[in-house]
């Protein structure tokens, strides 16, 4: 259970967003619901988060497979900007503002792009990273929920180009997302969505809480990320000249 009385940082990697817990007196739960989100969409912190671990697939009727998996993140006063590698092979610069539903930016590290992706073939997609689902166009909010022993409030949001939905349960205490879930075109009471993601565990690293362990899942599939190697600090601090890595066998 996470202490009110102390300020925490959490890190989330397909919610790949490290935001500062608000003081109780804050009383985040009692804004609007454009309101609330409009929080949610702008962490009030400047960190950066390199994490180190790996990406475990199971799909039914195939065997188990894994690749190691990296995440680097540094939050500006205004963008989040990441990196993500799989195997060492694939990767992606990630850029999120926190004004607008139309500012992510997906980028492959290799210009030629790639004709088979391995992280599609894990289950994810490099956008799940920054976010972008949170900047979806607001539809409604529905009741709260109680997800792993916390009250969350409840939203559904729109992609504005695809029209795909978002059902996104947000801590309504510290405002982070707990939970998301995907459906294809509409949302439908009761319906199931085809991708679930799930913060799975926490951990504390310096004075930081990191969720460390995410489980994404659909129908016939699971994915499980386990990051094992983690630091944080302050982006006015000692960043790790290697947040961003380079990969090798890059076509120019």
């Amino acid at each position: 259970m996470i202490n009110s009385s102390i300020k925490i940082l959490l890190q989330l990697l397909f919610f790949a967003v490290v935001i500062l817990a608000v003081n109780a007196e804050n009383q985040l739960d009692k804004l609007d619901s454009k309101a609330f989100l409009l929080k949610a969409r702008n962490p009030d912190n400047r960190t950066w988060c390199t994490m180190d671990g790996k990406v475990i697939h199971r799909k039914s009727g195939s065997d188990t497979v894994n690749a190691p998996l990296y995440l680097g993140i540094a939050f500006n006063p205004d963008r989040m900007l990441a990196q993500v590698v799989i195997d060492n092979k694939e990767g992606y610069t990630l850029g999120q503002a926190y004004a607008g539903n139309d500012s992510t930016t997906v980028i492959p590290l290799n210009p030629a792009g790639y004709k088979k992706s391995m992280l599609s073939e894990f289950g994810l997609r490099a956008q799940d990273l920054s976010m972008s689902f949170l900047y979806w166009n607001f539809e409604k909010e529905l009741a709260r929920e109680d997800i792993k022993g916390s009250e969350c409030r409840v939203f559904i949001l729109k992609e504005p180009k695809q029209g795909e939905i978002a059902k996104v349960y947000i801590n309504s205490q510290y405002c982070f997302p707990m939970k998301v879930e995907w459906f294809k075109d509409k949302y439908v009471e009761n319906e199931e969505p085809y991708r679930t993601l799930e913060a799975a565990s926490f951990r504390k690293e310096k004075d930081f809480w990191i969720v460390n362990k995410l489980k994404l899942y659909g129908p016939g599939w699971r994915t499980n990320v386990e990051f094992d190697n983690i630091d944080v600090g302050v982006t006015a601090e000692n960043i790790p000249p290697k947040l961003f890595r380079e990969l090798p066998d890059i076509v120019k």
